[in-house]
This record gives structure tokens, sequence and C-alpha cells, in this order.
């Protein structure tokens, strides 16, 4: 099972006004890459705020999962906004690290 939910929340001092937030739930497979794909739908309709993509529910990550994750990391950084990973496991940790994807994202806990 694969849920998203998208929010609203007040931006932080020096960054943009509003970020996105992206909570995650369950397993982000190849299963459930095309209902992803639908649910950030939203994302790829804003140039005007950070993404936040909150992992803290998320327990697996595939391939199919990577390659949204830089789609929208291309598209909200060419609007010169960041992409926010918060609330990794370390498994998911180990997953994009592995995939250099850590290098691109900025991170929170």
């Amino acid at each position: 099972m694969f849920k998203i939910t998208l929010s609203e929340q007040a931006g932080i001092e020096n960054r943009s006004a509003v970020r996105l937030v992206a909570a995650l739930v369950g397993n982000l497979d190849n299963a459930a890459s095309t209902e992803a794909a639908r649910g950030f739908e939203p994302v790829f309709e804003r140039t005007d705020c950070d993404v936040v993509i909150d992992c803290t529910e998320l327990n697996y990550i595939s391939s199919s999962g990577l390659r949204i994750l830089l789609n929208i990391y291309k598209h909200i950084h060419g609007y010169d906004h960041w992409v926010i990973l918060k609330g990794m496991s370390e498994d998911i940790k180990e997953v994009l690290g592995l995939g250099g994807f850590l290098q691109l994202f900025h991170t929170e806990d």
C-alpha cells in the first residue's frame, strides 16, 4: 500500500514564502509508481515554492520511486527552489545515499 498527502505550510526565512509538503506512507515501489506519479501532479504545477518530502512513514523506495524524486528535483530546482527530504529511516537514507540522491537534495530531521 502507498499513500501520498499534500499540504502547504509557511516557508522558512530567506527561502520561499510557502512550502509544499508531500507526506509519503507505505512502499513507493514499482506497483505504486503510477499512483505516486498522479499524487505528485500538483507538485509539477507549482513554480513558487520549496517542496518537502516527508519520508517519516515511507518503508521502501524502488528505482521507479527514485525516478519520481529525481523528476521532482529537476522541476523544482529549475525554478531555484529546494526539494527537502525529511524524516528518513536509516534504510531509506542508505538507498538514497547509494544512488547519490543525498548530494542533490537538502535534508531535515
